[in-house]
C-alpha cells in the first residue's frame, strides 16, 4: 500500500511539474515573441523615416540637378529627361545585384529572430 500511495504522489508531482513547465515555457516564448516583433517593429519605423527622409532629399536633389542641367543646355524638359534617365540606368545597374540584396536582408532577419539568448 505503501508504494501505491508513492507511486501515486510521485506521478501527481509529475503531472504537476510537467503543468508549471507547459505554462512556464508558454510565458516564456509569448515573451520571446513581443520582444522580436517590438524589435522588428521598432527597426521597421526607424528605416522607413530614414527612407522617407532619403527620398525627400533625394527628389530636391534632382530637381536641383535638372534645373541646373536644364539651364546649361538651354532646355528645362531635356534636363528634367536626362535626370529622369539616369535613375533609369541606375534601375538597370541594381538588377543584376538583386540576389545579393534578398540574401543580405534574409541573413540580417535570421539573425534577428532566430538568434538565442
Amino acid at each position: 500500500m505503501a508504494a501505491e500511495k508513492n507511486i501515486s504522489t510521485i506521478t501527481t508531482e509529475s503531472l504537476d511539474n510537467s503543468q508549471e513547465l507547459l505554462q512556464n515555457s508558454w510565458e516564456y516564448y509569448k515573451l520571446k515573441l513581443f520582444y522580436h516583433t517590438s524589435e522588428i517593429s521598432i527597426s521597421f519605423i526607424k528605416y522607413c523615416m530614414l527612407g522617407i527622409f532619403a527620398i525627400m532629399a533625394a527628389v530636391f536633389l534632382s530637381i536641383g540637378l535638372s534645373i541646373y542641367i536644364g539651364e546649361g543646355i538651354n532646355s528645362s524638359s531635356l534636363g528634367y529627361a536626362i535626370v529622369g534617365g539616369i535613375y533609369i540606368l541606375l534601375g538597370l545597374a541594381l538588377i543584376p545585384f538583386r540576389g545579393i540584396i534578398e540574401k543580405a536582408i534574409v541573413r540580417k532577419l535570421s539573425k534577428t529572430l532566430l538568434r538565442d539568448e
